[in-house]
């Protein structure tokens, strides 16, 4: 494009930039971030928004941080940019810091904001967090806004607060397949089985893969993976990567060799070059003192 003589307005710099992150091309985003600052580009509230976008995608946080300290304007779009890299980084109190600095300096939220913000400190488990948060949802008129009762139900549930979690469920105009996943997040084994079923039976909706790997998850974690192994094989479909990860990790910790190797074998079945498996195995085969198998 520049060979043939146009130049890159904001928009073009701006989608570049998104597909870079999108891609974790950190080199070639580092590389349009020279020709911004060459073009002068570098002050577009616009450009800067999506560096700081881009950096954290990639996981170059201290880099997403330099971009957004340097910007000589800021709109809700870099604060929420630079908040949710955190996030997605596990920042989760820094996520948390800049939210409330983001207040000070007199940006209003909005749904996507607020929702990324309860997102991030679902990682910092405190119910006195959640009930501010929740209060800053209500004064806000967003408590309403979807986004935001799903990032609320999911804070709760990890929390260990299930009525709070099913109270925000019953108390929703709408409901999508996010809502339905967060409460099977939150839930306890019994009631996550519970409302696993009655979304199949009585509201009719199909379960996706994600949805599956929530009771995977559920009955690993509770230590019932005998129970896992079973609604597995009755599952209409295979569990994808990440189910079978986490039935291998829910093994790990729980000690199950047997159920761990079919876990391992099947994730390898997949995807043979991803060392996920290879890693939580041998953690396994440590853990029970194999240490034969463990290279």
């Amino acid at each position: 494009m520049i060979l043939a003589g146009f130049t890159m307005d904001q928009f073009t710099l701006g989608s570049i930039l998104t597909a870079c992150g999108s891609l974790l091309a950190l080199g070639e985003g580092k590389q349009i971030h020279a020709y911004v600052i060459r073009t002068y580009h570098k002050d577009n509230v616009f450009v800067g928004s999506a560096l700081v976008d881009m950096y954290s995608k990639c996981k170059s946080i201290k880099s997403a941080e330099i971009v957004f300290e340097r910007m000589t304007q800021k709109n809700v779009v870099s604060w929420t940019a630079m908040l949710v890299g955190y996030g997605q980084n596990g920042f989760s109190e820094e996520a948390v810091k800049i939210f409330f600095e983001m207040q000070r300096n007199g940006f209003e939220l909005d749904d996507f904001t607020l929702g990324s913000v309860i997102s991030s400190c679902a990682n910092l488990a405190s119910l006195e967090e959640d009930a501010q948060f929740h209060c800053q949802a209500l004064v806000s008129s967003l408590s309403s806004f979807i986004t935001v009762s799903n990032a609320l139900i999911t804070l709760y549930g990890k929390c260990g607060s299930m009525e709070d979690s099913y109270q925000l469920f019953v108390e929703m105009n709408t409901r999508d397949e996010v809502s339905w996943t967060a409460l099977l997040t939150a839930g306890l084994v019994e009631k996550g089985l519970q409302y696993f079923e009655s979304k199949i039976t009585e509201h009719g909706i199909i379960p996706i893969p994600d949805h599956y790997t929530c009771i995977i998850d559920l009955l690993g974690r509770a230590g019932r993976l005998k129970e896992a192994r079973n609604f597995i094989n009755k599952m209409p479909c295979h569990p994808d990567v990440v189910g079978w990860a986490t039935l291998l990790s829910s093994c790990r910790v729980h000690g199950d060799m047997e159920i761990g190797k079919w876990a391992a074998d099947s994730l390898i079945e997949l995807e043979p070059e991803n060392p996920t498996s290879y890693v939580l195995l041998s953690s396994l085969y440590a853990a029970k003192g194999k240490w034969n198998k463990v290279a």
